[in-house]
């Protein structure tokens, strides 16, 4: 959904005209994947624009992988986040920098280059953005854990998610796969 669109949503909704009234929920099977390190496909991907409690920009990544091999071959799951923080790279201290450690080694993982820039001196690294194009069909390894997190209720269950791990060598792209 564009800015535009979001302030347009905004302004509908405080005029009394919200379109959206209503909230679902779709009952979905659970798959009961063992926690443990599995082959996978990236097979999707979803992005969102994120505003951090401490006022930081930053772009979260969710790939969705399907499992290779094993008895869980073909089932679906998602990463848990990869983020990417932006900000200002003429600032004196990047906030960023620490933060984007993680998403540097996800880069890597992925084969994705980094471009060498200057600025006021100093050389960075401008860390690109993650598309569906550049990871899909990508061979890796994941980890799959619980999601547990403390809300202000307590401890809340969230289900199975992935973590990146790294490269899958045993494996090959689907543009691989279809070659053959």
């Amino acid at each position: 959904m564009s800015q535009g669109n979001l302030k347009d949503a905004f302004i509908d909704s405080v005029m009394g005209d919200d379109h959206f009234k209503d909230a679902y929920y779709e009952e979905q099977d659970d798959v009961a994947i063992e926690d443990g390190t599995y082959p996978a496909i990236v097979v999707d991907m979803t992005m969102q624009k994120v505003l951090t409690k401490k006022n930081v920009h930053a772009d979260l990544y969710k790939p969705k992988y399907q499992i290779a091999k094993g008895n869980y071959k073909g089932k679906y799951i998602i990463d848990k986040g990869i983020w990417r923080f932006r900000s200002e790279p003429s600032s004196m201290h990047n906030k960023s920098n620490r933060g984007n450690i993680a998403y540097k080694n996800i880069l890597d993982i992925f084969s994705i280059p980094l471009e060498s820039v200057e600025v006021n001196g100093r050389q960075l690294k401008r860390l690109p953005e993650l598309t569906l194009e550049k990871i899909s069909g990508k061979s890796v390894l994941i980890d799959i854990t619980d999601d547990n997190y403390r809300s202000n209720y307590g401890r809340v269950y969230g289900g199975k998610v992935a973590i990146i791990h790294s490269v899958w060598n045993n494996g090959s792209t689907s543009s691989e796969e279809s070659k053959s």
